[in-house]
């Protein structure tokens, strides 16, 4: 950067370095194309139609757009559950890998990525308790070594497991959904705190 700079500095001042000038060899006596052979009129095949005439670009519709995309999203919507369940059997994986004696930083790294994609997904899959445990268990990975905090890391999992198999089920589910988060993401903090 210092060379780039003082050169930058040099050429601003009028004193030029001295550069080389590199012939650049002319390749087409090298590399012949063979010529193209001659093509007739006859040749030419004439256009299967008449060509379409030009029209003016269509302006977009915005409640069209919106009711489309709805209509995409609630055709995805099935596979959501799916998509979750697939994503909290990652996550599960990837925290029995960590927790093994011997664990490395790399596992842990793992289960943090696999609580990260989680936390962003699991909002718009329709688990908000599901993202907000798992921005939880983020936050706590980012504070943790590996051997530690297995308890805490462990009731968070469980939580999201819990908050899958409930979601849906109404307010009581939804408030004790919201209990869990709010005791898990104090333990995270008073944990952060004593460090």
């Amino acid at each position: 950067m210092k060379k780039l700079i003082g050169k930058w500095l040099n050429a601003k001042s009028g004193k030029a370095d001295e550069t080389k000038q590199i012939a650049t060899p002319d390749i087409s006596r090298v590399i012949k194309m063979p010529p193209a052979p001659p093509v007739t009129a006859a040749e030419i095949p004439a256009p299967a139609h008449a060509p379409e005439p030009q029209h003016e670009p269509e302006t977009a519709d915005p409640d069209d757009l919106a009711d489309r995309a709805e209509a995409a999203v609630d055709a995805m919507a099935s596979q959501f559950d799916a998509w979750m369940e697939a994503d909290l059997d990652r996550l599960t994986d990837a925290w029995r890998q960590a927790k093994q004696p011997g664990a490395t930083p790399e596992a842990y790294r793992t289960v943090f990525m696999c609580a990260h994609n989680i936390r962003g997904a699991a909002g718009s899959y329709g688990y908000p308790a599901i993202s907000r445990l798992c921005g939880s268990l983020c936050n706590l990975l980012g504070e943790t070594h590996p051997g530690e905090n297995a308890a805490l890391i462990n009731l968070h999992i469980e939580a999201c497991r819990a908050a899958f198999i409930g979601a849906g089920k109404g307010d009581t589910s939804q408030s004790m959904a919201d209990a869990v988060c709010d005791a898990l993401e104090q333990s995270v903090a008073a944990k952060a705190g004593h460090k």
